[in-house]
């Protein structure tokens, strides 16, 4: 049982060795956050023999101050305006997620409101389309309505023209038979005498 522990224990300090290893260098900004899964102790100097000025909440907000690369511990000032040492490996570049939450959450608000607002303009646009298409097959049947009214007329001008030069001709040709049998006519009636030639 004992052998279980030791076994046990020599594996957390290795992962924790493989840990502290892993941990890159801290520059000294404002922008830095304790860790969302754990809560850590605040010591007054760079190793856990230093006296324990209280803990830091996970995702709290912190300013790094410096770093002691031998004892992989930073100094940091919390959010309480302490001052005090913690273990590198535990202080973080990225936002909490106590402080991401409001900030999603508002993206997310905004992100909907994009989405209702182009679902809106998509309906509308729809609807314009559809209208449109309406218009086209309105007009579409009109002109052909148009073009059929346009050829009937067409065919109606062209048949009163050829009815019209019948007619032409038909008359031109009784008034030709008029003439001709006028003169025929005038062909054949007597002549009238000359006065002077019945005295002699």
């Amino acid at each position: 049982m004992i052998r279980k522990w030791l076994s046990f224990a020599l594996f957390a300090c290795s992962c924790q060795a493989f840990a502290l290893q892993d941990t890159p260098p801290l520059e000294a900004s404002s922008s830095h956050y304790i860790r969302d899964d754990l809560f850590i102790f605040m010591h007054t100097g760079p190793s856990r023999n230093y006296r324990i000025l209280g803990s830091v909440e996970a995702g709290t907000p912190v300013t790094v101050l410096g770093s002691d690369s031998d004892t992989e511990y930073t100094q940091i000032k919390d959010n309480q305006d302490r001052t005090g040492w913690v273990e590198s490996k535990f202080v973080t570049t990225t936002m909490s997620q106590s402080e991401q939450l409001p900030m999603i959450s508002e993206q997310l608000a905004d992100s909907q409101a994009n989405l209702q607002q182009v679902q809106q303009e998509n309906a509308r646009l729809r609807q314009q389309l559809n209208d449109a298409r309406q218009k086209v097959t309105q007009l579409t049947t009109q002109t052909e309505q148009q073009a059929s009214e346009v050829s009937r007329l067409t065919a109606q001008v062209e048949r009163a023209d050829k009815d019209e030069l019948v007619t032409w001709f038909t008359r031109g040709g009784m008034v030709a038979g008029a003439g001709i049998l006028l003169g025929v006519f005038l062909t054949y009636l007597p002549k009238k005498r000359n006065r002077s030639k019945e005295w002699m």
